[in-house]
């Protein structure tokens, strides 16, 4: 009784947790943030972002979780090797800044302007 009590619950929670989750996908009208708690990159790029760009509408995900299907999608979309990716990946529309340092604070001044102005419009 023990054995049929045990293989109902697992098959139950099987079918209750292979729901079909609704695929999200990447939005070229977005600006994407994917970080990791332990990175002080990732902390240094969204304190500038915010100092620099406060009304900017950021879609920040961590690489684990929710956020990695998307995460994914960004990675893929750029062709980035999967031996080098790393965080902070910065995704807008058709450009991607990986990593944080003056360069990238630099490309990403000149990558975000145009999501800037959509907002103001």
């Amino acid at each position: 009784m023990k054995k049929i009590l045990c293989l109902t619950m697992l098959s139950l929670t099987c079918f209750v947790g292979c729901e079909k989750k609704e695929k999200i996908s990447l939005d070229p009208d977005k600006v994407y943030f994917f970080y990791t708690s332990t990175c002080p990159h990732c902390h240094d790029a969204i304190e500038y972002i915010n100092d620099v760009a406060p009304g900017l509408e950021l879609e920040i995900f961590e690489i684990r979780g929710v956020g990695r299907d998307l995460f994914l999608q960004c990675v893929n979309k750029f062709n980035l090797p999967g031996n080098s990716i790393g965080t902070p990946l910065i995704c807008m529309g058709n450009n991607y800044i990986m990593g944080w340092s003056l360069v990238e604070s630099v490309k990403f001044m000149e990558y975000v302007k145009p999501f800037i102005m959509t907002e103001v419009n």
